[in-house]
């Protein structure tokens, strides 16, 4: 059996988003030659494609237990930390790779991805920076950027970053998402819509994709659709900044309600109750209703006009 044809075989499988084929092909390569760390790597990252995070710690900690230099192993197991919200362990894997080898714009990628998930936002954009800088002609990182610019509320900039993203590989299905999450924020679903589903035509289970579908039935939705404008605006001002945000609501809310009271007017005092009691039930519930309609796309995904 020829390994390196076979592990070449099982990257460009990844490469595709061929997930299943290249496990496929890797439980062949290594039902034969069980000790190959850059087989439990790739194994590791196709399971974590599936979400089967368990799985893929356990083929990430068998290629480095294999090959503890190998820094394709030391990703991986970033990612299966990220993913298990084990971020202090995920940094030092990181910081590694940085160290290791500061030129590969992929890393850069990575710990931007982890600084935000670590509530770190600020540090997001020199590292993207970065990235680009090494990697101008990447469209995975024109569309991270247009994703940071999104999130921050720069649609002009994110709108650009996607359509360069887009220039360069049509199909690519990051560009597809961040173009399509620009066009949402917008106000135009129907073109995020049409992105969407271009973007699950190339990778039927990508979860990006998935995610931004259930966006835009958050948005179209009657119910959801105040909640899905609230948590956009607050996600764009920041975690520090959402806080002072509400604790400035509750003390507008107080400051209102004691004034009715003095005023005598104990009728408007408890409408003005009753109306924030309504906004913090519907704030709480809101996720749930999102999370729930975004679980229908991850377990029957669709690809129909009638998203």
């Amino acid at each position: 059996m020829n390994t390196d044809r076979l592990l070449e075989q099982s990257w460009h499988q990844i490469q595709l988003g061929h997930f299943d084929g290249a496990i496929h092909t890797l439980k062949e390569l290594l039902s034969i030659y069980p000790d190959i760390a850059e087989a439990h790597a790739y194994l590791a990252l196709c399971l974590l494609s599936k979400k089967r995070i368990h799985a893929a710690a356990s083929e990430a900690g068998m290629a480095l237990a294999l090959n503890a230099e190998l820094e394709l192993s030391h990703y991986v197991m970033a990612h299966v930390l990220i993913g298990k919200r084990q971020l202090k362990d995920a940094e030092r894997h990181i910081s590694h790779l940085l160290d290791s080898s500061p030129n590969n714009a992929e890393y850069y990628l990575l710990k931007a991805d982890f600084c935000h998930l670590a509530h770190r936002q600020g540090e997001m954009l020199p590292l993207l920076e970065k990235a680009l800088e090494l990697d101008p002609e990447s469209p995975k990182v024109l569309a991270e950027l247009s994703a940071y610019y999104t999130m921050v509320g720069q649609l002009d900039e994110a709108e650009s970053r996607a359509y360069e993203s887009l220039h360069l590989e049509p199909s690519n299905v990051s560009g597809l998402v961040a173009m399509g999450n620009v066009l949402l924020r917008r106000g135009r679903t129907e073109e995020a819509r049409e992105h969407a589903i271009w973007a699950l035509r190339q990778e039927p289970d990508n979860h990006q994709a998935l995610f931004l579908i259930s966006n835009i039935k958050a948005r179209k939705n009657p119910l959801l659709g105040l909640w899905w404008r609230y948590n956009t605006w607050m996600s764009s001002v920041g975690s520090a900044r959402s806080i002072l945000v509400l604790l400035f609501a509750f003390i507008i809310y107080k400051m209102l309600t004691m004034i009715a009271g003095d005023l005598g007017k104990n009728d408007v005092a408890s409408l003005i109750h009753y109306v924030w009691l309504g906004l913090v039930i519907y704030t709480f519930i809101g996720p749930t209703l999102f999370l729930k309609t975004l679980k229908r796309e991850l377990d029957d995904v669709k690809l129909k006009e009638e998203f």
